[in-house]
């Protein structure tokens, strides 16, 4: 091959430049600046003609799991644990209201904490913002239980009402016991904060929480269901549009990877154990039979999917990921 002049001064220039090659290599691959902090958690799925939001309120770790799970030994929760690729040493249980919008009401299924919880919790209404949903737009306000992770967030700490046009609607049994006070002289010291709580968030508005029975409408196409066990009137909700079902659990389960593929394990704020174990499994064969997928408090987010019946346990599949409605 012939060396010309103009190759000559071609190659002299590119070996001129190679020393700095690396470095500008370098500053194109540098690290970009680490955020910190997640993004927004709400995830939107269809029922038939309803429109479900699932929303995080945040988590809380558990310091014990043997304080956690009260029936059985350590070792046996910690065999459980690793099952379920929960770290033994940061166990965190995620809180998950459900938002309902059936096309004539918006429906908010429990509250999280509000401002009322600690640094990692409280982040419902961020949650709603970033879903493009405005509090004062939230027409119905469902509870499960009245246990401060599900009722707290009808109320700022400052006393203001969070969702000020919304009517709260509760089982009757739910109510009666958390506003009875002889009910509150009997409870154990644990719960008595849980009797204070119900004071300050429905106190103010006693007047106007309307209180419905088991196997009843809330609102059209919201029925509530008996599950009565983990508090003395827990209800979940079946949601149902068309030949479309959908159960809301609350609390029958807590964690699916502990209390469901092992549903003999008794949760320390289960309020009346036997009945709790009764009603988890009750429910849970319920959905799998019907196929019916189901949201739960606290589930891994989005906490949307279903379950199928693993020899004595059941087993939580989550529910496919979809970018569209």
């Amino acid at each position: 091959m012939k060396f010309t002049r103009r190759k000559f001064m071609a190659a002299a220039t590119l070996a001129a430049a190679a020393p700095a090659l690396p470095h500008a290599i370098g500053v194109a691959r540098a690290a970009a600046p680490q955020v910190g902090k997640q993004a927004p958690a709400f995830y939107r799925f269809k029922l038939g003609d309803f429109e479900v939001t699932t929303l995080q309120d945040g988590v809380a770790k558990i310091p014990k799991p043997e304080a956690f799970v009260v029936n059985k030994p350590l070792e046996e929760i910690n065999k459980a644990l690793d099952a379920a690729f929960i770290p033994r040493d940061n166990v965190r249980i995620p809180f998950t209201p459900t938002l309902v919008n059936t096309g004539k009401n918006l429906v908010l299924i429990d509250t999280g904490f509000g401002d009322n919880g600690g640094p990692t919790t409280g982040q419902l209404m961020t949650n709603l913002a970033a879903a493009g949903v405005d509090p004062k737009s939230i027409d119905t306000i469902l509870i499960t239980h009245f246990h401060p992770d599900h009722l707290s967030g009808i109320r700022a700490k400052a006393g203001a009402a969070n969702f000020p046009n919304a009517e709260i609607i509760v089982a009757a049994n739910e109510y009666k016991f958390w506003t009875d006070e002889g009910e509150e002289s009997r409870a154990a010291a644990v719960w008595k904060a849980s009797f204070a709580n119900t004071k300050r968030t429905l106190g103010p508005i006693a007047k106007d929480v309307k209180r419905i029975d088991y196997g009843k409408e809330a609102v059209p196409g919201i029925t509530l269901i008996d599950s009565r066990g983990h508090s003395p009137g827990h209800a979940s909700y079946v949601v149902a549009s068309g030949n479309a079902k959908l159960m809301v659990i609350g609390d029958v389960t807590n964690l699916p990877g502990l209390f469901a593929r092992n549903p003999d394990f008794r949760l320390w704020a289960d309020m009346i154990p036997d009945q709790a174990l009764d009603t988890r499994r009750k429910l849970l064969d319920m959905v799998v039979a019907e196929k019916m997928p189901i949201t739960g408090y606290h589930y891994p987010f989005p906490a949307h999917g279903y379950f199928t019946k693993q020899g004595a346990g059941y087993e939580f599949a989550p529910a496919t990921w979809s970018p569209t409605l």
